[in-house]
């Protein structure tokens, strides 16, 4: 079948988004029909074939009960084949372990190249060939209704094209994200023990103190990976997609435990330091402290956080942090607004960001819920403050 051209995935992925906003899809069939459906037909797969598109497929021989909602076959069978589990809207967040272990299930007969649990808005991807307890084959996630429109189409295009699944693309390009989701966590666990070293004689540098410590556990990364990891930019990728996808670190941390917060924002790389003659604007003041993170800010009129000079940001991210929030976060650091110092990220200047919420996420290196973040003295939250359309 032909490529349906990105402009059109472009279209379809915003109607569904508008849908989900507007709450349209009320039960899993829905999901299943009107928006699964629909996402892999226009990535080439003949949803009229049901040699092809295989919905209620029997995975497990000896249990009738066990059947994959949506399942993709090329000629391959077993080396390319998707198996896609359909929940309602919102319907696996409560308890993701079980439906992790459903999923496992699945490949007992039959191992899916890829296994796929999505309620419509969140979409996760897992690697069944690769080995570890199932909820650490997870390689990359997004959230329809709130990440970036071409950040959903890297993915989609990527790991659930038909042409990429037939050539194999997709699974060389899973399985380099996850190794360096396995790279990524193995940073975050030594971080501690590498900023010690840094006291230490031979006083080496902490890219340097965290290579030392990765090589004693047999795993080799470079000191230009650990200073990336550092300095909270995504770790290259060989071949990634234009719009890279964020890496899943394994059960994660986007990417897979912290979940985003169903009111976050994407940050988007539009946020700009505030010109040094802005004045602060006499609004609300807010604090937001996590560990060694420290940093002040002024809400403005128009939702947006101006964050203070002196403030302190966290100098790891975490795999949880978005596309969007690693672009803000580098742009800050390309133009000296951000500088590491003793192990962390300072603020050299006010930085006015456009919400409360990209500012958050970049100044913690994480996913997380802006409104209970930023602390305010009367204990009220950033929406108490906003004027109501």
């Amino acid at each position: 079948m032909a490529q349906t051209p990105p402009s059109f995935m472009h279209e379809i992925l915003l109607d569904i988004q508008q849908r989900l906003r507007r709450k349209e899809y009320k039960n899993e069939e829905h999901v299943r029909l009107s928006l699964v459906a629909r996402v892999v037909q226009a990535l080439g797969w003949d949803v009229w074939n049901p040699t092809e598109v295989y919905t209620e497929f029997k995975a497990t021989k000896k249990e009738d009960h066990t059947r994959v909602d949506v399942a993709l076959f090329t000629r391959d069978f077993e080396d390319t084949a998707i198996f896609i589990e359909c929940k309602g809207v919102g319907a696996f967040a409560a308890d993701l372990a079980t439906v992790e272990r459903q999923l496992r299930d699945y490949n007992r007969d039959h191992t899916a190249l890829f296994t796929i649990i999505t309620d419509g808005r969140h979409w996760r991807f897992y690697f069944s060939f690769t080995s570890g307890e199932f909820k650490d084959k997870l390689f990359c996630k997004f959230d329809l209704q709130q990440d970036a429109l071409e950040e959903i189409e890297g993915y989609l295009d990527t790991f659930l094209r038909r042409d990429n699944i037939t050539n194999h693309l997709a699974r060389r390009k899973a399985e380099a994200y996850l190794m360096l989701g396995k790279k990524e966590r193995a940073m975050q666990d030594v971080l501690p023990d590498a900023q010690k070293l840094v006291s230490q004689p031979p006083f080496p540098s902490l890219p340097e103190a965290m290579v030392q410590l990765l090589a004693a556990k047999v795993l080799t990364i470079t000191p230009a990976e650990a200073q990336a990891f550092l300095m909270g930019a995504t770790l290259p990728i060989a071949g990634a997609p234009k719009s890279q996808p964020g890496v899943a670190a394994g059960a994660p941390a986007k990417k897979a435990a912290p979940k985003k917060p169903a009111a976050a924002e994407a940050p988007s790389a539009t946020d700009a330091p505030a010109p040094p003659n802005q004045k602060l604007n006499p609004g609300e003041q807010f604090v937001l402290k996590q560990g060694l993170v420290n940093a002040t800010a002024y809400l403005q009129p128009d939702g947006g956080m101006l964050v203070t000079k002196g403030s302190v940001a966290a100098a790891a991210a975490t795999a949880s942090l978005s596309v969007g929030g690693t672009a803000v976060r580098q742009k800050l650091l390309d133009s000296g607004v951000l500088v590491l110092r003793g192990g962390q990220l300072v603020f050299t200047a006010d930085c006015l960001f456009n919400s409360a919420n990209t500012a958050a996420v970049v100044i913690v290196a994480h996913s997380i819920n802006a409104q209970t973040a930023w602390q305010h003295p009367t204990g009220k939250q950033v929406r108490d403050f906003l004027k109501k359309p």
